[in-house]
């Protein structure tokens, strides 16, 4: 029962349960787009440059959202690892 033990330990308890959830969902997502899973990078790529007022530059690649999906999968998975050994 460790689960009903974090929720019954207060809000704070519930609230650091939930922030490392969060974490370790923003970090497998990060490492599904870096990996181009469902060909993610290129529906984001498509949709950003479809939608919206505002067309993206030169810059903005599908090899650049890969980047930054790895980026994010390692520094979210870096601190939900660290919030669990802490």
């Amino acid at each position: 029962m460790p689960g009903s033990m974090i929720f019954a330990a207060g809000p704070e308890g519930a609230m650091g349960f939930l922030y490392l959830a969060w974490k370790g969902i923003l970090g497998i997502l990060g490492f599904c787009i870096a990996l181009n899973v469902r060909d993610a990078a290129y529906r984001i790529y498509e949709f950003f440059t479809g939608r919206g007022p505002f067309a993206p530059g030169p810059g903005f690649s599908p090899l650049v959202i890969r980047i930054v999906g790895a980026l994010i999968g390692a520094v979210s998975t870096w601190s939900f690892v660290s919030g669990l050994t802490s």
